[in-house]
C-alpha cells in the first residue's frame, strides 16, 4: 500500500529527518540546520500525511514522497 496508515504515521512522530538532496556523503554528519523533526500527522481527501519541521520551513509528506524525499536518522 502507497498510503501511511494512522498508526505508522503516529509512530513516526518525534523522529529525526533530513531531505536526501541535503546529504553530501553516507558517511558524513548532515548539518544541524538541515535536520528536520516529524512533528504531526495531517489527513487531507482521505490520506494521511505527516508534517516535518524544518529550521526554516515545515513541509508535509506522502508516503511515497517521504520514502523517496527523506533519510531517517537513527541515533548511535
Amino acid at each position: 500500500m502507497n498510503e501511511f496508515t494512522l498508526e505508522e504515521a503516529v509512530k513516526l512522530i518525534y523522529q529525526h529527518v533530513v531531505l536526501r538532496k541535503n546529504i553530501e556523503a553516507p558517511e558524513q554528519k548532515p548539518n544541524l540546520s538541515s535536520i528536520g523533526h516529524i512533528c504531526g500527522v495531517l489527513t487531507l481527501n482521505d490520506q494521511i500525511e505527516v508534517v516535518v519541521k524544518f529550521q526554516d520551513a515545515i513541509q508535509q509528506f506522502t508516503k511515497t514522497e517521504f520514502a523517496a524525499q527523506l533519510v531517517m536518522l537513527i541515533e548511535s
